[in-house]
Protein backbone atom coordinates (compact mmCIF):
# COMPACT_ATOMS: atom_id res chain seq x y z
CA UNK A 1 0.00 0.00 0.00
CA UNK A 2 1.37 3.38 -0.98
CA UNK A 3 1.85 5.95 1.78
CA UNK A 4 -0.50 8.89 1.77
CA UNK A 5 0.52 12.42 0.94
CA UNK A 6 -0.09 14.61 3.97
CA UNK A 7 1.34 17.56 5.85
CA UNK A 8 4.32 16.69 7.99
CA UNK A 9 3.90 16.34 11.73
CA UNK A 10 6.01 18.57 14.03
CA UNK A 11 8.16 15.63 15.16
CA UNK A 12 8.79 14.64 11.53
CA UNK A 13 9.79 18.20 10.68
CA UNK A 14 12.20 18.24 13.61
CA UNK A 15 13.76 14.92 12.58
CA UNK A 16 14.13 16.10 8.97
CA UNK A 17 15.65 19.38 10.14
CA UNK A 18 18.25 17.40 12.11
CA UNK A 19 18.99 15.27 9.03
CA UNK A 20 19.39 18.39 6.88
CA UNK A 21 21.70 20.06 9.40
CA UNK A 22 23.81 16.91 9.70
CA UNK A 23 24.13 16.57 5.91
CA UNK A 24 24.90 20.29 5.59
CA UNK A 25 27.78 19.90 8.02
CA UNK A 26 29.08 16.82 6.16
CA UNK A 27 28.84 18.38 2.70
CA UNK A 28 30.37 21.68 3.89
CA UNK A 29 33.37 19.79 5.20
CA UNK A 30 33.75 17.59 2.10
CA UNK A 31 33.05 20.13 -0.66
CA UNK A 32 31.99 23.67 0.27
CA UNK A 33 31.25 24.40 -3.41
CA UNK A 34 28.93 21.42 -3.86
CA UNK A 35 25.59 22.12 -5.56
CA UNK A 36 24.08 19.77 -2.97
CA UNK A 37 24.99 22.26 -0.26
CA UNK A 38 22.82 24.89 -1.94
CA UNK A 39 19.91 22.42 -2.18
CA UNK A 40 20.22 21.59 1.51
CA UNK A 41 20.32 25.29 2.43
CA UNK A 42 17.21 25.92 0.30
CA UNK A 43 15.41 23.07 2.08
CA UNK A 44 16.35 24.54 5.48
CA UNK A 45 15.08 27.95 4.37
CA UNK A 46 11.76 26.40 3.26
CA UNK A 47 11.54 24.63 6.61
CA UNK A 48 12.05 27.92 8.46
CA UNK A 49 9.35 29.58 6.34
CA UNK A 50 6.88 26.74 6.85
CA UNK A 51 6.98 25.83 3.15
CA UNK A 52 8.90 22.55 3.43
CA UNK A 53 7.55 19.28 2.07
CA UNK A 54 5.55 20.43 -0.96
CA UNK A 55 6.49 19.56 -4.52
CA UNK A 56 7.66 22.61 -6.49
CA UNK A 57 5.91 21.32 -9.62
CA UNK A 58 2.51 19.96 -8.59
CA UNK A 59 2.19 21.51 -5.11
CA UNK A 60 1.22 18.20 -3.48
CA UNK A 61 2.86 16.97 -0.30
CA UNK A 62 6.01 14.93 -0.78
CA UNK A 63 5.72 11.58 0.99
CA UNK A 64 7.62 11.32 4.28
CA UNK A 65 9.48 8.22 3.06
CA UNK A 66 10.99 10.22 0.20
CA UNK A 67 11.96 13.10 2.48
CA UNK A 68 13.56 10.72 4.97
CA UNK A 69 15.71 9.37 2.13
CA UNK A 70 16.33 12.70 0.36
CA UNK A 71 15.47 15.46 2.86
CA UNK A 72 16.37 18.17 0.32
CA UNK A 73 13.95 16.76 -2.31
CA UNK A 74 12.14 19.53 -4.16
CA UNK A 75 9.77 17.29 -6.09
CA UNK A 76 7.54 14.32 -5.39
CA UNK A 77 8.69 11.10 -7.02
CA UNK A 78 6.24 11.40 -9.92
CA UNK A 79 7.29 14.95 -10.79
CA UNK A 80 10.98 14.12 -10.28
CA UNK A 81 10.74 11.24 -12.77
CA UNK A 82 8.95 13.51 -15.25
CA UNK A 83 11.57 16.24 -14.74
CA UNK A 84 14.43 13.75 -15.28
CA UNK A 85 12.85 12.50 -18.52
CA UNK A 86 12.53 16.07 -19.80
CA UNK A 87 16.17 16.76 -18.88
CA UNK A 88 17.27 13.65 -20.79
CA UNK A 89 15.44 14.85 -23.92
CA UNK A 90 17.02 18.31 -23.86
Amino acid sequence: MEAERRPLRPEELERLKELLLFRKQEVSREDPQSPLLKEIEQALLKLARGEYGRCVDCGKWIRIQRLETIPWARRCRTCQERWEMLQAVE
